[in-house]
């Protein structure tokens, strides 16, 4: 009889161990749960438009104001290429109809017409920093003006091939597009804009690694 009361005693540390443990592990399910529950309803701030935007409107420093407003709604819905500075909107236009109250992102909207006067076919091309000689060691930001030269490393040669080039966007390691007055992150990949006939050599002397950049200083 003592002997099956010393088991019984014996295994009452293990018991009660093991019981303590199962509510450590509901406490943290629970917690975890409650947390979850409460990120679907954290807030966070974006821009969004006041008016219809019909496409080919520019953004004006004048109308700039009027057509961005900013309001906090749940942060799930705002999208990952969300505007958080629409300053960096200004000189460009929109590239389709918005509806009012959209989400401003970078997608709606291109260089502006006057940006694009001196161009008869405009496209957007991108590089990496690592293809284009560091990118001036990540300080462009968009609306900055690069000139572009390839290097003939066999002759010692450098030779202009296009001048005054748009840098549209830029963007961080992560993915996120850098505010044009953010001084502090570097830029890992740009976006600039080109005449399409120029991709193809564009692409081609980054393959080559070829291409040197200079920041236009204003």
């Amino acid at each position: 009889m003592k002997s099956k009361e010393n088991r019984q005693k014996k295994g009452l540390p293990g018991i009660l161990l093991a019981a303590f443990a199962a509510a450590a592990i509901t406490y943290v399910l629970l917690l975890n749960v409650e947390k979850n529950a409460l990120s679907a309803y954290e807030k966070a701030d974006c821009w969004v438009l006041t008016e219809t935007l019909e496409k080919g409107t520019e953004i004006t420093q004048e109308n700039l104001g009027r057509i961005f407003s900013r309001v906090q709604i749940d942060l799930q819905r705002i999208p990952q290429e969300a505007v958080t500075d629409p300053a960096v909107l200004l000189n460009s236009q929109a590239a389709i109809s918005i509806p009012q109250g959209s989400i401003a992102t970078g997608a709606m909207f291109v260089p502006s017409a006057e940006e694009r006067a001196s161009l008869e076919k405009p496209v957007i091309a991108g590089c990496k920093a690592e293809d284009l000689y560091q990118l001036v060691s990540g300080t462009l930001r968009s609306g900055d003006r690069i000139h572009i030269y390839t290097v003939d490393e066999e002759l010692g040669d450098t030779y202009l091939i296009w001048d005054n080039v748009m840098v549209y966007q830029t963007f961080d390691s992560a993915g996120n597009m850098i505010q044009p007055q953010d001084t502090v992150s570097a830029a890992a990949r740009i976006n600039v804009l080109l005449e399409e006939g120029n991709a193809e050599l564009f692409y081609r002397e980054l393959y080559r690694g070829s291409l040197r950049v200079v920041k236009v200083w204003e």
